[in-house]
């Protein structure tokens, strides 16, 4: 894991009472940064998240918790960071196309927006992972499903992770206009 030790230190003063971070809250922070949400952007969400927790209970209120608050100030980062950049979104998006052009039956269709382009890659990428799911042996989709089990229950984080794990086997990239 990259981000910064203050990071770290960060989440734990947040909670309170806790002096590390458990396998899974690593974890989740991994799969973050693979997503390429940035340090400041992970320490917002999780101080606004755990700020709503009650402090009481803030020690053992675990932090993979507050992925959907991370991914939603990510969401607003990343717009926020395109104006400011003012990059070609439709370049992009042919980029992140070609990227998977083998694994894609059709042309999409030319987006309209910069949200069309990327609801369209979303869209790619869901079906990619679905085909790529079905073509994985039982083997394989035990194995990758005994990996994430303990995060089950957590349906953000649990779908993230079985993308990350099929990304993994074959090399594919993460399908958005935001995340290089």
């Amino acid at each position: 894991m990259s981000y910064s030790k203050s990071l770290i230190d960060f989440i734990i003063s947040m909670r309170g009472g806790s002096f590390f971070l458990s396998p899974r809250e690593k974890i989740f922070l991994e799969v973050l940064e693979e997503m390429g949400v940035p340090e400041e952007v992970v320490k917002e969400g999780i101080e606004i998240c755990l700020g709503a927790v009650d402090p009481r209970k803030r020690s053992k209120y675990p932090v993979f918790l507050c992925m959907k608050k991370v991914l939603e100030i990510f969401e607003i980062y990343r717009k926020h960071t395109a104006i400011k950049e003012s990059f070609d979104w439709r370049e992009r998006f042919n980029f992140k196309i070609q990227l998977v052009r083998d694994y894609i039956d059709a042309e999409p269709p030319p987006p309209a927006s910069e949200e069309d382009a990327e609801r369209i890659l979303m869209e790619i990428e869901s079906k990619i992972m679905k085909q790529l799911w079905d073509k994985l042996g039982q083997e394989k989709k035990k194995r990758i499903l005994e990996a994430v089990s303990q995060f089950r229950k957590e349906d953000d984080i649990y779908k993230e992770l079985v993308k990350r794990e099929i990304r993994k086997i074959y090399g594919l990239p993460v399908l958005s206009l935001y995340v290089d």
